[in-house]
């Protein structure tokens, strides 16, 4: 009988080992990447002095040959890409979370990247890139660059970023074009009596922000969401067919998304960022098809458990849930 027992009892645990050697190991997922359309720009600047560039978005910048230290006969390139449509941004998972997990809002997304010989370009110490997104991107938004994790997921640092060309008033009927925090524009307005009239004064100034080093980061143009509560939830999935999960978290009427990578034994969550209608959107892959489950959080739902119920769905179907 002892005999039986112990043999009932293994073949019980090689079924229940078999089930689970057939879960798909979890990669996270870009399940939007095939969405994107916006291209990288490419200029070449081969060896020229200097040259006005000007994405096709309206991204405008000086490139000078003595920012970068290079030889006469080094031929240089451009990369530029301009995201000003959040669907762009969204299609490549750039989540709007900084570094201390604050929600933003996006204006748009740029990548600027100089190369010589197959190097990547740095500014030399003490040189700087001045940058002039499309016309009133900047209002009410800081400057944020990117930080990366081991698996990709970007978060935003924010800098003192936020500058304002204006022109200054220097005898004789001379000016000269300066650049200034935009906050202390009006002091300089004030004080000054540059331009009298405001619809005059905001013909003649730009916005612009300040690069001074360059590398593989992402510049992100954003804004702090008000109005944000935080969410401690645990997500519960009872099928034992997901190794893992792709968690979006998506905000109604607004350009904010976060992304997290899961595995189905870390399902518990602490301090998400929650503003107006968001959502938990869940997606896994079980035998190569999609599954997904759509959870609206609330702040009655804080420190509940919540269960996921997965569906069928389809990349073009999954698209649809973003919108």
């Amino acid at each position: 009988m002892k005999l039986y027992y112990t043999l009932f009892i293994g073949v019980i645990l090689l079924i229940a080992s078999c089930k689970r050697e057939k879960l798909e190991p979890f990669t996270p997922k870009n399940h939007l990447a095939s969405f994107q359309k916006e291209k990288s720009q490419f200029f070449d600047l081969d060896t020229i002095y200097n040259k006005f560039i000007e994405g096709k978005h309206g991204t405008k910048f000086y490139f000078r040959r003595d920012l970068f230290d290079l030889k006469e006969t080094d031929k240089v390139q451009l990369e530029l890409i301009e995201l000003y449509d959040f669907k762009e941004i969204l299609y490549r998972n750039i989540q709007t979370l900084t570094t201390d997990n604050q929600l933003l809002e996006s204006s748009g997304v740029l990548k600027i990247k100089f190369t010589s010989n197959g190097k990547e370009l740095q500014l030399k110490e003490g040189e700087k890139l001045f940058i002039f997104p499309p016309k009133e991107k900047l209002l009410n938004n800081d400057i944020f660059l990117s930080e990366s994790d081991s698996i990709g997921n970007i978060t935003w640092n924010i800098t003192d970023q936020n500058n304002c060309d204006i022109i200054l008033p220097v005898g004789g009927g001379i000016t000269e074009r300066t650049t200034v925090a935009c906050d202390s524009v009006q002091f300089y307005l004030n004080n000054f009596n540059l331009i009298k009239r405001n619809d005059e004064y905001s013909t003649k100034n730009e916005s612009l922000f300040i690069l001074y080093e360059l590398g593989a980061q992402w510049i992100n143009i954003d804004r702090f969401v008000k109005n944000v509560s935080k969410l401690n939830f645990s997500l519960v999935e009872k099928t034992e067919h997901f190794s893992g999960f792709d968690i979006y978290f998506i905000y109604e009427n607004m350009n904010s998304f976060t992304h997290e990578a899961r595995l189905e034994n870390n399902l518990k969550f602490q301090q998400i960022p929650i503003s107006g209608k968001t959502y938990a959107l869940v997606v896994g892959s079980y035998k190569n098809q999609i599954y997904y489950d759509k959870i609206e959080l609330k702040e009655t739902t804080n420190n509940s458990v919540l269960s996921i119920n997965m569906k069928k769905t389809t990349t073009k179907d999954l698209k649809r849930l973003f919108e």
